[in-house]
C-alpha cells in the first residue's frame, strides 16, 4: 500500500500540468488535482500501479467536470473566436481548441508527457484501439484546420 502524500510529491506537478492543459483553467485544474488526491486517499493503491491509477482518477474527474458544468462552452468554435478577437491563425494555442476534451487529453499525454499509446491506454484504463482512434481523429481535425478545411 502506497502513501498518497508521497504520490502527490512524485506525480502532483505532472498531473497538474495535464489537468491545466485539459481544462484550460488554472483554478479548476488545482481543484481537480486536489479532488484527485483526496479521492485516491480513500483507496488502497498498489505502488507499482499508483501513477496509472491516479491519472485515471484525474482524467475521470476532468471528464465529469466537463459534463457537470457543461464546460464544453469554454471551447468555442475557432471561427467565432477569430471573429470576436482576431488572432494569428498560426497561434499554437488555437490548435488545442479543435479536438474534443477526450481527444485533447490523449494528445496531451502523447505529445506533452511523451507517453506511448499503450501507456495512455493503461493509465486511462481504456482499450488501446480507442486511444489510437482518438489520437487519429484529433490529428485529422488539426490537420484539416491547418490545411484550411474547417
Amino acid at each position: 500500500m502506497g502513501d498518497v502524500s508521497q504520490y502527490f510529491k512524485d506525480y502532483g506537478e505532472e498531473i497538474y500540468r495535464y489537468l491545466r492543459r485539459l481544462v484550460d483553467d488554472e483554478e479548476a485544474a488545482r481543484d481537480l488535482l486536489q479532488e484527485t488526491f483526496l479521492k485516491a486517499m480513500r483507496y488502497t493503491i498498489e505502488e507499482e500501479k499508483a501513477k496509472s491509477y491516479i491519472y485515471r482518477i484525474a482524467h475521470s474527474l476532468a471528464m465529469d467536470y466537463f459534463r457537470e458544468k457543461a464546460h464544453y462552452s469554454s471551447f468555442p468554435l475557432l471561427e467565432e473566436r477569430i471573429a470576436a478577437n482576431p488572432v494569428d491563425e498560426d497561434d499554437y494555442n488555437e490548435i488545442w481548441n479543435i479536438p474534443n476534451s477526450q481527444e485533447k487529453g490523449i494528445l496531451l499525454l502523447y505529445y506533452q508527457e511523451k507517453y506511448s499509446c499503450q501507456e495512455i491506454a493503461d493509465r486511462l484504463n481504456i482499450p488501446l484501439n480507442t486511444v489510437k482512434s482518438h489520437l487519429h481523429r484529433a490529428k485529422k481535425k488539426i490537420y484539416n484546420f491547418l490545411k484550411g478545411d474547417n
